[in-house]
């Protein structure tokens, strides 16, 4: 499974040259605990999190925020993330297409990998969603012999 496939692609972020008080904001708002931080070109330059703001000082995102920051691609497999997040002890990574954001993944997003997959025991069938389906679209198993599958992502 690849990133492309659970990323939050809806991303919100921050221009460098915002004010600090705007981010927080931003933060509170969505209720979201790090912002990708882009410059005028819309590049990620950085990442801002509820850490920088209670433990640096400045006036702007810029300021502030991390640099250097780790990202995956579009085609990375989850597993990699996984790795990522548990390894750097980090709650989120920017996806880029170039140096352009175009998603985030976070480990709610893994969580809810895990909490969304439904095997069929008939056929080995992987179905993701709230629900299992009505019937397995590979053997036409009723709904009812589906199990929740409780494996890691990319295992």
């Amino acid at each position: 499974m690849q990133v492309r496939e659970i990323m939050t692609s809806d991303v919100i972020s921050v221009p460098e040259n915002n004010t600090i008080e705007d981010a927080a904001r931003v933060l509170a708002r969505h209720r979201i605990s790090g912002l990708p931080v882009v410059n005028e070109a819309g590049a990620l330059v950085g990442l801002v999190t509820e850490y920088d703001f209670i433990s640096k000082q400045g006036a702007t995102v810029a300021d502030i925020m991390s640099r250097g920051v780790i990202s995956v691609t579009e085609d990375t497999d989850v597993e990699e993330v996984a790795h990522l997040l548990a390894n750097r002890r980090i709650r989120r990574v920017p996806v880029l297409r170039g140096d352009r954001l175009i998603g985030i993944v976070s480990r709610s997003d893994l969580i809810k990998q895990i909490a969304m997959r439904w095997v069929c025991p008939v056929c080995g069938e992987v179905v993701r969603g709230p629900e299992a389906p009505e019937q397995c679209p590979r053997c036409h198993a009723p709904k009812s012999v589906f199990t929740h599958e409780t494996m890691h992502p990319g295992m």
